[in-house]
């Protein structure tokens, strides 16, 4: 397996393969993207790379073009080198797209923790039902509104963000939490302990019904 060839055909086929995965495999490829982004050399890369090919080996058709670089033989007596930062841009590029792209720095400057400080509280920096933003320079990080004054995740923002599906799209949930809400009458994230916290829920829920 060329793991450089299979990921540059994942972005390639980004698209296409997010149409062809269940929502709960498309949520742990996005996870496993992130990681990605995130993992600090090339050892770590390419383990992450391997559940990627795992999973996606499952799910796709032979004759789709990830899979045809899955089975691409490995040459034996040659160690190739795999471009890891390229890559790893590339995939960014697919996970930002559906991102309106005038909000993006807005979003970026907004309150928000690395991962070892959301760790430090004993949050889980993988928890789908957090947002996770990619950064383009640096480590990804979590927006602050997420989590309470003693740094644990707050269970209202959680459950939202399953209705926004922060997972597969954390730029449009970040973007629901941070931009005006005309049914609120606010922004959610400043609305926090000032509403109840059933309109919150049910502002996102219909507004991810209307998606």
């Amino acid at each position: 397996m060329s793991q450089q060839r299979m990921l540059d055909a994942l972005a390639t086929e980004w698209d296409d393969v997010a149409d062809r995965l269940d929502p709960e495999a498309f949520t742990r490829l996005v996870a496993l993207v992130a990681e990605l982004q995130d993992a600090a050399d090339s050892e770590t890369s390419a383990l992450i790379a391997e559940d990627i090919a795992s999973l996606l080996g499952d799910a796709l058709p032979m004759t789709h073009p990830v899979r045809q670089a899955l089975a691409e033989p490995q040459p034996r007596f040659r160690r190739l080198t795999v471009d890891w930062e390229r890559l790893s841009a590339d995939l960014r590029v697919q996970l930002t797209s559906s991102a309106p792209h005038p909000d993006l720095d807005r979003l970026r400057a907004a309150d928000s923790l690395d991962e070892q400080q959301v760790g430090a509280a004993g949050a889980d920096p993988a928890d789908p039902d957090l947002i996770r933003l990619p950064s383009d320079d640096g480590p990804s990080r979590w927006p602050a509104f997420q989590f309470d004054a003693a740094g644990a995740p707050r269970e209202l923002v959680r459950t939202v963000n399953r209705y926004l599906h922060a997972a597969e799209d954390p730029w449009g949930a970040a973007d629901w939490w941070l931009g005006p809400n005309d049914w609120l009458g606010g922004v959610p994230a400043e609305l926090i302990g000032q509403v109840a916290d059933r309109a919150l829920i049910d502002a996102a829920r219909e507004d991810s019904a209307e998606v």
